[in-house]
């Protein structure tokens, strides 16, 4: 007997094990179709265990409230995409098992569902199962996926925990905006996501541009803000406004506090201008030690050994003339009673 002989075989040894528990209650209903669908996804929940896995498949659709499952998507492909729907997710579970079921069945609806999985790459379709079948987490993502698209899976992929999470608060805005962020920047934007999301539109949206053109300082920002004041919300219609406002002043490293009646300003951060000055102090000693210095030092050798030389030579010009007139005087010749007398 060829291989898929026996595969039919075994399922049929597994539906008459289903059979012999009693008609699931998605039966029950009377829907000949979600009968029909569940034996095409059971069979290929027993493909994905093969042969050998005839027990284990038997036991997971018997036991583990399986069969319901797999009616439950089976009949749901058919009524949302017909018979290509019930093919595609026929692919998923023979390839992805259990896994995919309860993913699968964690939608709301499962074609827009389907439609994300099926833009996916192949190589990220495993983890995207994995992240949509993880409980009442899963369920979340999975209505998102089917509010926002693949973009909100693409961004719960790259910042797992996150990046679905921007993506349900901020829509597709967030799902773009987690693609552009590293995941330090993905959390810290997601400490003030439903904040920004409660925003209204324009001012939203400003933020959000800044966000995307320099994420680096406009986070940098916002974590400094959080630090320096625990429990007070930042993305408030007053202190957006300053935002928007002096985005420069901000992004440049001023701070926003607030002032005796809780109003928020903007202030220049403390210690900046002293660290400027520090830091062209250094600058300066730098440059000084290491070329004004050198320089100097090379100047005044020169300095000094031409001053050396040049009195040097005029000590022994002094020196050589002295002597000439010391060699005159001693042969000028002496007069004496009107005679001359030459010196020997």
């Amino acid at each position: 007997m060829n291989a898929s002989g026996r595969l039919t075989l075994a399922l049929i040894g597994i539906l008459t094990a289903l059979s012999a528990i009693g008609p699931s209650p998605v039966a029950r209903a009377g829907s000949p179709l979600a009968v029909l669908s569940g034996t095409s996804v059971a069979r290929a929940i027993l493909k994905y265990f093969g042969k050998e896995g005839t027990e284990e498949a038997t036991e997971f659709l018997a036991r583990q409230g399986g069969r319901e499952m797999a009616e439950r998507v089976g009949a749901a492909a058919v009524r949302e995409g017909g018979q290509e729907a019930a093919e595609q997710v026929g692919r998923l579970a023979s390839k992805y098992g259990p896994e995919a079921l309860t993913a699968l069945d964690n939608a709301p609806e499962l074609a827009p569902l389907l439609a994300a999985l099926d833009e996916l790459p192949e190589s990220q379709v495993r983890a995207a199962l994995a992240r949509l079948s993880a409980g009442p987490a899963g369920r979340e993502l999975a209505q998102t996926v089917g509010r926002v698209g693949v973009s909100a899976l693409r961004s719960e992929l790259k910042h797992p925990g996150v990046g679905g999470m921007l993506a349900r608060v901020l829509g597709d805005d967030g799902a773009e905006l987690a693609t552009k962020l590293t995941s330090d920047q993905a959390i810290v934007v997601g400490r003030h996501a439903d904040d920004l999301a409660a925003l209204p539109t324009t001012p939203r949206n400003g933020v959000l541009s800044l966000l995307r053109n320099d994420a680096e300082r406009m986070v940098g920002f916002m974590g400094r803000f959080a630090a320096d004041n625990p429990g007070k919300t930042l993305f408030t219609a007053a202190t957006t406004t300053i935002i928007l406002a002096e985005s420069e002043r901000i992004l440049g490293g001023d701070e926003i506090v607030f002032d005796a009646e809780g109003n928020p300003i903007v202030v220049s951060k403390a210690g900046i201008a002293g660290r400027t000055m520090k830091a062209g102090g250094e600058a300066i000693a730098h440059v000084s030690v290491n070329y004004l210095q050198p320089l100097f030092l090379t100047v005044i050798a020169f300095v000094v050994t031409f001053a050396t030389l040049f009195l040097s030579l005029k000590l022994w010009h002094t020196h050589q003339r002295e002597k000439l007139v010391t060699a005159a005087t001693l042969k000028e010749p002496e007069t004496i009673e009107g005679s001359v007398v030459e010196k020997k």
